[in-house]
């Protein structure tokens, strides 16, 4: 679990506890009101915790699957893998990191949305230099897509 998940599940619980807390002092009309209330934030609050993982992870699936079409494409003769970059919200835009097999010493980033993909940089595997420092020790990247 993420620790801003959970942070924000702690949050959840609180303000039902002390929505509950209030209830309990108030008269029967408003008690039921807001325990229907608190319990309704509880039970939604459960559901989209539990339901989101499984839309993350459908959304980078389907956001690898377009990346790897795009790559089959633009660099026909050449394998590669794809990893990503364990986000934990759901996002219109996903990034994706590829590691080409002839060239295992350069990351390249990827962005992706319903519509396009973009390089959006790369840098070395191991040292996480970036693309000036690369260059700089004859490393030239050979699969720089063109913007």
């Amino acid at each position: 679990m993420h620790p801003t998940t959970a942070i924000e599940m702690v949050l959840i619980l609180v303000v039902t506890g002390l929505l509950t807390v209030v209830a309990l002092f108030l008269r029967k009309s408003l008690k039921v009101l807001i325990l229907t209330t608190a319990g309704f934030i509880l039970v939604s609050s459960m559901i989209f915790y539990s339901l989101r993982p499984l839309i993350v992870e459908s959304q980078t699936n389907n956001a690898i699957q377009q990346l790897d079409a795009h790559l089959t494409t633009t660099f026909k003769d050449d394998s590669w893998e794809i990893s990503h970059t364990d986000d934990h919200e759901i996002k219109k835009v996903k990034f994706l990191h590829v590691i080409f097999d002839n060239e295992p010493t350069v990351v390249y980033k990827y962005q992706i949305t319903e519509s396009t993909i973009k390089q959006v940089r790369f840098w070395g595997a191991e040292t996480g230099d970036n693309a000036e420092i690369l260059f700089g020790k004859g490393i030239a990247p050979q699969h720089i897509e063109q913007k």
